[in-house]
């Protein structure tokens, strides 16, 4: 009976680790749409706030993705030094906050895109968020693809490795 016990925790186990990898390959996706949102988000409210106020208003609109806690973590360091930049407070808060999801794609976008943000006129800056939606847009399909496909493999390998493991054990 134990050995009964023994595989079926096994098969648990393997299932288990699939749907962790699974859930590995979604991170991505999910700061990909938050990004996306929290963008769009900025361009309405541009116009309206100064840099800082921005951020904050974004971030906590965003709800709790791991992207809006980058933003509202840019919009203290920006608060504390003023005369720090808008690129310069994003490297910090992209130094102190790393998202272990993000690839060198995305995260080049985005330090173009604070780059652009800090100056400017309003329509430049409504421009630099619109590329950066457009060029986060396809890095969100392949991520959505990845995930639909691997993530789907990866929970039948991770109840293979299990059924194997607890054949094995019996």
């Amino acid at each position: 009976m134990l050995g009964a016990a023994g595989a079926l925790l096994c098969m648990a186990l393997g299932t288990a680790l699939g749907a962790g990898l699974k859930e590995r390959r979604c991170a991505r996706l999910r700061l990909l749409e938050n990004e996306m949102e929290l963008l769009a988000r900025m361009l309405i409210l541009e116009e309206r706030l100064g840099l800082p106020a921005l951020l904050r208003t974004c971030a906590s609109d965003g709800g709790e993705g791991v992207f809006s806690h980058r933003l509202k973590k840019a919009a203290e360091i920006l608060e504390k030094h003023p005369l720090l930049g808008l690129r310069d407070a994003y490297q910090q808060a992209t130094s102190a906050l790393p998202l272990s999801a993000e690839k060198s794609e995305e995260k080049a976008v985005l330090d173009g895109l604070f780059a652009q943000l800090g100056t400017g006129t309003a329509s430049m800056r409504e421009q630099a968020a619109s590329s950066a939606i457009r060029r986060l847009r396809p890095l969100a399909e392949k991520a959505r693809e990845q995930a639909e496909k691997g993530g789907k493999l990866l929970m039948q390998l991770g109840l293979l490795f299990g059924l194997m493991l607890g054949i094995a054990l019996w």
